[in-house]
């Protein structure tokens, strides 16, 4: 169980890590996979930089969890996704349900639990 568990988190990593990577040094297509126009240098920030770059932050947070067994940073990923989660649920209750909110729940249903069963499994501060 732990190995399959760690490969889920290594799945987890290259996929938020490639996300976070592609939408920060090539977000040319936000439109199509956000309906984000990213039209003025402050829309380029912003995106680049907290979208973006909260993503890549994740991924190291998953990478340093992996190589430490330090069940802190799996925790720290998980609050962070679990705080976008309860952003997403909030703006379904007040501004309404879309179809395309569905990919990413269902995404980050699925890391928050990847993240809750790798917790789990490390210790507070094991080294190698």
């Amino acid at each position: 169980m732990k190995k399959l568990i760690n490969i889920l988190v290594v799945v987890n990593i290259i996929s938020i890590l490639l996300l976070g990577f592609k939408n920060m040094f090539f977000p040319s297509d936000t439109v199509a996979l956000y309906g984000v126009d990213l039209n003025s240098i402050l829309a380029h920030n912003t995106f680049r930089g907290a979208i973006s770059g909260t993503l890549v932050a994740i991924g190291f947070m998953l990478i340093t969890g992996l190589l430490t067994k330090n069940k802190t940073w799996y925790q720290s990923a998980l609050m962070l996704i679990t705080v976008v989660f309860f952003g997403r649920i909030y703006s379904v209750i007040v501004d309404g349900w879309s179809s395309a909110i569905l990919p990413p729940l269902v995404v980050e249903i699925i890391s928050m639990t990847i993240l809750y069963f790798a917790s789990r499994q490390s210790k507070t501060s094991e080294k190698f």
